[in-house]
């Protein structure tokens, strides 16, 4: 005989009470909500925003499988994912601001493509990607040039070449680590960012800031330190598009520790 008595077995056992108990409903506050898509290869983007995110805001993120390549063909593909995940996020649930976060994929698929796959669930939406935001960063600080700082292969280096070139950006420098498999990004360490910028810088002139492009890159946490050793404004994916995902919704932020952008321009 097993050991174990069913719980009908016990004497005085409770029942399931079918009434349905009256409860009072929650009064959810107007706080702003902002929803992100995000690559399931993602290590950084959803850990650096929940530092970031304060009690006036609530953040729901969802995931798109990928294949994991940094790639030119492979982030053209990630266009297709993008509706179907954004339709999981809080069915029903209004938000202020939808966001795809894929900085070089963003580049790649383009404004007006995000757009309307955000669009095609939630139209009423403002949308944003870190590419945008960057963009309007870059144009909140007065930065006419520039050095970039990529994880990436040449070949999406120079797509970001020819994209600020096309916004009358002047890209002083621009180099990086030639990563093409995404989980490798996040296990650069913040701590060798400021020589591998070092490096890039030399011979190039001055510049008006720094962009490091990459939601998985970990640079977040070394904003303030790299702008103090280098004396210019840097711009992170993950900073750029948690000011301007804010911004877009009319809820600019102002928060220190995290690069002139976030402590307000």
């Amino acid at each position: 005989m097993s050991s174990v008595s069913s719980v009908s077995s016990l004497p005085n056992a409770a029942v399931a009470d079918d009434r349905a108990l009256p409860f009072q409903r929650y009064n959810r506050p107007e706080l702003l909500r902002i929803g992100l898509v995000l690559l399931d290869t993602d290590y950084t983007l959803e850990r650096d925003w929940h530092r970031l995110v304060g009690d006036d805001m609530e953040l729901f993120c969802t995931r798109m499988p990928t294949h994991a390549e940094v790639t030119p063909e492979a982030l053209k593909a990630l266009e297709a994912g993008i509706t179907p995940a954004a339709a999981t996020l809080v069915p029903g649930l209004p938000l202020h601001t939808l966001a795809f976060g894929c900085t070089s994929g963003g580049l790649l698929i383009g404004d007006v493509a995000i757009a309307e796959r955000l669009h095609a669930v939630r139209p009423e939406v403002a949308v944003t990607h870190p590419w945008l935001a960057i963009r309007a960063a870059l144009e909140a600080l007065e930065a006419r040039r520039i050095a970039v700082l990529t994880p990436y292969v040449r070949e999406v280096d120079d797509a970001f070449l020819a994209a600020f070139s096309a916004q009358d950006i002047e890209v002083a420098a621009i180099g990086g680590f030639r990563l093409d498999h995404d989980p490798d990004i996040p296990a650069v360490d913040p701590a060798c960012l400021g020589d591998a910028l070092a490096t890039l810088l030399e011979g190039a002139g001055p510049v008006d800031a720094v962009v490091l492009p990459c939601t998985n890159l970990r640079a977040l946490d070394v904003l303030d330190e790299l702008e103090q050793r280098f004396g210019v404004p840097c711009v992170s994916s993950n900073q750029a598009l948690y000011w301007h995902a804010r911004w877009i919704a009319g809820r600019p932020t102002c928060q220190a520790g995290f690069g002139r952008l976030l402590s307000g321009v």
